[in-house]
């Protein structure tokens, strides 16, 4: 699927995951119950037009949350990022695998997406 064009419904930052508030586009959150739609391709405040490339295709550049190995799993986060699988008890969405490492928050890497829907259960 070709990336699309949808309004930002609120500040959003590129190589982030995005969902849907109503027919707008805003960050995804860690809640496993959010559902990542793809990822933002341009920095965009509300009202503008963001361009999202959806989670059914190939490699994808996304913004992780922290420190991730190359051929791990990788979890939605807070902001819209990435993260490794937390060791805090919470259910976590899947995302995809990452195809390169992070070292750093903030460090963009390439994910192979699932768009599975599949959730991460930790318990203590």
């Amino acid at each position: 699927m070709e990336p699309k064009t949808y309004l930002a419904g609120a500040t959003v930052i590129r190589n982030r995951l995005g969902k849907f508030s109503g027919a707008n586009i805003i960050h995804n959150t860690a809640t496993a119950t959010d559902d990542p739609v793809g990822v933002i391709l341009n920095d965009a405040a509300s009202t503008e037009y963001v361009t999202v490339d959806h989670l059914c295709g190939g490699p994808i550049e996304m913004t992780a949350a922290g420190v991730i190995s190359a051929g791990a799993d990788v979890y939605a986060a807070a902001a819209g990022k990435v993260q490794a699988l937390p060791t805090a008890a919470a259910t976590y969405r899947r995302v995809g695998i990452a195809l390169k490492a992070a070292t750093a928050d903030g460090d963009i890497i390439e994910v192979l997406p699932y768009n599975d829907g599949k959730t991460t259960v930790v318990s203590e």
